[in-house]
């Protein structure tokens, strides 16, 4: 099937490779005719030569819809180049019969061989270079032909390789959503069998109210980050009512970096893992914190709680959350990122996010 584009005429190229052939074919007459010593003017030289540099222009696009129609390579090829030449030598045989009839007029000199005569001799001399030029356009109609289909192929993998990573983005957003559910149904759970009701009610709404949150970014991979704050805030109010006193919370965040691009549900599962390994298991008050800064052209995140870290002394916690969310940030960054958990110094955990700094879209351009 041929490309879309292949039927529009290149005028644009082929006019002025007509005019530069035909100004070249006119200088050689000239030229040689001078140095034969039977100089014959430019002028006339340009009407003897002009008007097959046209002939060639006008039958240039035939040629080339005659290349894509009939290539000249493939499975099948000897009867099409047959085609081409007895097309080829037709054509020149036309165009010298029509310059063997001109030229006469045009240098004003009384034919000493018959019209067949001189337009044989014409051929004969003309056939071969003639025969190229033809062959020379049906290559280049050959090649854009096989560029146009490279470049289409390139689009389309290119395309499939972009729609499987958006797919590969989603499945591994949508594992969040389970999970981050399941946490929620079970604290649900617990205020019920504990006989708060008024607090599993609230935590209810609370969900309810996340749940809708999730929804209406559901297509987008990325939030601001100002967008992912509150949906935090809504997800600790939940935690909140769970622990009571048990949990405190401080966030860290500097305002010139609330409209920077996140990944939504990125710092979730960092605040997860920190309720669930530094504040669940321990009778005592614990405390999380969430940061935000910027740094030069890097976004710099980090979530930490002061519990008692981990025993491997690197602060790495198990959990599908961190896997997850290492995996989607490789999908969206390559290897321009940053995902570290490490033990404080003193006491606790800290998982530390670095991203490019980019603005997130104002919303009249989302809806543009």
């Amino acid at each position: 099937m041929p490309h879309p584009t292949a039927s529009r005429t290149p005028w644009r190229i082929i006019l002025p490779v007509g005019l530069a052939y035909g100004l070249m074919m006119t200088a050689q007459v000239h030229l040689s005719s001078t140095m034969g010593g039977n100089p014959i003017g430019w002028r006339k030289s340009f009407f003897l030569e002009m008007p097959i540099a046209a002939a060639w222009v006008l039958f240039s696009p035939a040629i080339l819809a005659l290349g894509q129609r009939y290539p000249i390579v493939g499975r099948g090829w000897p009867p099409r180049v047959a085609l081409h030449l007895v097309i080829a030598l037709s054509f020149i045989l036309l165009l010298y019969l029509f310059s063997s009839w001109m030229t006469p007029l045009v240098l004003a000199a009384t034919p000493v061989h018959s019209l067949a005569q001189r337009t044989a001799r014409t051929f004969v001399i003309w056939v071969f270079s003639d025969g190229l030029l033809y062959w020379s356009i049906l290559t280049v109609s050959l090649a854009v032909a096989h560029y146009r289909k490279l470049r289409a192929r390139a689009l389309i993998a290119s395309q499939l390789e972009t729609q499987l990573a958006q797919a590969d983005l989603y499945a591994l957003k949508s594992q969040l959503h389970p999970h981050f559910l399941f946490n929620a149904l079970h604290t649900i759970g617990s205020l019920i069998r504990t006989g708060d009701r008024d607090s599993a009610v609230k935590v209810t709404a609370d969900l309810g109210d996340l749940l809708r949150r999730m929804l209406d970014v559901a297509s987008q991979q990325e939030v601001p980050l100002k967008q992912e704050l509150d949906f935090i805030r809504s997800y600790l109010d939940i935690e909140q009512v769970r622990f009571r006193d048990r949990l405190s919370i401080t966030f860290d965040i500097d305002a010139d970096v609330l409209d920077a691009r996140v990944p939504h549900l990125v710092l979730q599962p960092l605040v997860e893992n920190a309720i669930r390994h530094g504040i669940a298991p321990h009778l005592s008050a614990g405390h999380v914190g969430v940061l935000a800064r910027r740094k030069g052209s890097r976004l710099a995140l980090a979530v930490w709680d002061d519990g008692p870290g981990s025993g491997n002394g690197d602060g790495a916690r198990p959990g599908i959350g961190l896997a997850n969310t290492k995996a989607r940030l490789h999908r969206l960054y390559g290897e321009d990122f940053l995902l570290e958990v490490t033990n404080l110094p003193e006491r606790g955990v800290e998982a530390r996010v670095e991203l490019p700094f980019h603005l997130a879209l104002a919303e009249w351009e989302r809806r543009a």
